[in-house]
């Protein structure tokens, strides 16, 4: 090799060491730290309002826009009305009739005989006492209102949950975004470097080669990284249940949020704070209350009834003459009833059976549900304190990895180590980046179960090291 050339490596070598050395500090924990807070990737579309979507933001546009919150309100109204039509049993119908009818008939002599009828009456009919029936209709129907409450809860707390996944995968597709950016750049770099080194004769055409086709294996996982991204943005707001929301600049984090607990103490704040045994309580009571109700179908009723009116038919005769159409003539009863059921067929046992099946059904149910909890809070416990284990183990392996990535590309620029090494390491890297941000979020995602699944309406992140 002449002398001109020697000098030409030594300074490709020197600058290329520069640029290695350059690398070192780029990303150690503080580095990875900022892959996470970095910018998110520049939506198709700027926020309407300027302003970062953060969580509670998200969550408010989801509580205001769902179908699903929507519907539960809905059912709500629909057992406010059942409940007002169990009421309406404390209050007399009144109703007014009025009517006109013609007949004519024929008689054997063949005399004809036509009649007009007239009349306009009012009725008043009001239930006195039904030996409780009433009542525990009323009851029950308030019961259930209750219970449809306490299901628009559940409902709430599942479009939370599901709002604080999206969004947290959401900006782990981000995060990735830009892991991915950094390993194209890198690549781009070595590829530009093995170039110089093949031009100036010290390293061989595959080095090129493979640099090369790194580089276009990292282009295609950065593209889809991207359409990920967009894939999480759907996600999203369908989450929030505005399918044509525009995508947004999203705000990183979310307030931290510091408790101590325990597994035991968690299942015990599930069991007294879950909505759906809330809801399973008051259907045990609506059911009771229907349960008696049936049982009082053998007792009778008593009802007061009263109607007042005026009526006329032509052909009516009174004191030997007829009266005329017009005034009409009054007319009124009052009635009091005491109607005692002897027979119906067995419908009112076989109710009273019904409404038993209802009740231990219920409360099957509801052992099922807490069976259900006590797993959903146990394994999110777990989740959580397994997570944020990860979180220090996955964060030492990427300071690690990016170590090894410098000593390799700094052994590569003084030529004593390969492409492959290089690449390997930069893989390596990548890697391990990605695993650290995945378990960063997969801490949050579980947070936000466990939150869920002890009846936590929360936004915020709990504080890492909060549960052991």
């Amino acid at each position: 090799m002449t002398g001109r050339n020697r000098n030409l490596t030594t300074w490709l070598l020197a600058y290329d060491l520069a640029q290695s050395i350059g690398f070192s500090g780029y990303a150690l924990a503080a580095e990875i730290q900022m892959q996470l807070q970095a910018a998110p990737v520049t939506p198709a579309s700027p926020s309407p309002t300027g302003k970062l979507l953060n969580i509670e933001d998200a969550v408010r546009i989801g509580l205001e826009n769902h179908p699903r919150i929507k519907s539960s309100n809905e059912r709500v109204g629909t057992s406010q009305a059942q409940l007002g039509q169990q009421v309406a049993a404390y209050y007399p119908t009144i109703s007014l009739a009025n009517s006109y009818r013609t007949s004519q008939s024929s008689t054997n002599g063949g005399n004809d005989h036509a009649a007009d009828a007239f009349s306009s009456q009012a009725s008043f009919n009001l239930t006195l006492y039904n030996f409780g029936k009433r009542e525990g209709n009323v009851q029950a129907a308030r019961e259930t209102l209750d219970a449809t409450k306490q299901d628009y809860a559940t409902t709430t707390q599942d479009i939370v949950l599901a709002i604080k996944q999206s969004y947290y995968n959401y900006l782990t597709a981000i995060a990735l975004v830009n892991v991915r950016k950094d390993t194209v750049r890198n690549r781009d770099l070595l590829v530009k470097q093995a170039r110089g080194f093949f031009e100036v004769g010290t390293r061989a055409k595959i080095d090129v080669a493979r640099a090369e086709a790194n580089l276009y294996t990292a282009q295609a996982d950065l593209i889809a990284a991207e359409n990920a991204v967009k894939v999480a943005w759907v996600t999203l707001r369908n989450a929030m249940g505005t399918p044509r929301l525009p995508e947004q600049l999203v705000a990183e984090d979310s307030p931290e949020v510091v408790f101590s607990t325990n597994l035991a103490g968690a299942r015990n704040v599930a069991f007294e704070g879950r909505t759906e045994l809330k809801s399973f309580d008051a259907q045990k009571r609506a059911s009771d209350q229907l349960i008696a109700t049936a049982r009082r179908g053998h007792l009778p009723d008593l009802i007061f009834d009263a109607s007042y009116g005026r009526r006329h038919v032509s052909d009516q005769i009174v004191n030997k003459r007829n009266l005329s159409t017009f005034p009409l003539q009054p007319t009124w009863s009052v009635q009091l009833s005491l109607n005692i059921p002897i027979f119906d067929g067995f419908r009112t046992t076989n109710r009273v059976e019904e409404t038993l099946h209802n009740y231990n059904n219920v409360k099957a149910q509801e052992e099922d549900r807490r069976q259900q909890i006590a797993l959903e809070v146990e394994q999110s416990y777990l989740r959580v304190v397994e997570t944020q284990e990860r979180i220090r183990a996955t964060e030492s392996a990427a300071r690690a990895a990016k170590e090894n990535v410098d000593l390799a590309r700094g052994r590569y620029a003084v030529g004593v180590g390969s492409i492959i090494e290089v690449t390997d390491a930069e893989t390596l890297y990548t890697d391990a980046q990605t695993t650290y941000i995945r378990t960063v979020y997969d801490y949050k995602i579980a947070d936000a179960q466990l939150a869920r699944s002890m009846g936590d309406t929360r936004v915020g992140v709990l504080k890492q090291n909060s549960i052991k």
